[in-house]
């Protein structure tokens, strides 16, 4: 069979870029369940990494989350979290590779 040429079906996703500036909004847009005990345990856990310094100093954050395949996942200062397909999953899309991917639409679909 020949090589062919493939286009990747344009999707929307609903999305947050994690950092501090956005971190009630992070909080909301994953589910405040998620950082806390929700059933099954907890969803996500913060890094003994992280800076709370909340704009005065660094400005890093690791934010654990798992994906659909049951994985806890480092999201790192920067990244897109992007839901997963299964509820209180999620996958991380870096920056430079977010911007390639997705472009922005004019309305958030709840």
């Amino acid at each position: 069979m020949p090589v062919q040429m493939f286009q990747k079906k344009p999707i929307k996703v609903r999305s947050i870029q994690l950092n501090w500036a956005n971190w009630d909004d992070v909080c909301t847009f994953i589910g405040e369940g998620t950082l806390t005990d929700a059933p099954g345990g907890p969803h996500a856990a913060m890094s003994e990494e992280y800076s709370d310094t909340c704009g005065e100093g660094p400005q890093y954050i690791i934010l654990y989350l798992f994906t659909m395949h049951g994985d806890l996942t480092p999201f790192r200062h920067g990244d897109w979290i992007i839901p997963d397909g299964k509820p209180g999953t999620f996958y991380p899309c870096k920056p430079d590779v977010f911007a390639v991917t997705y472009e922005p639409v004019s309305s958030v679909d709840h």
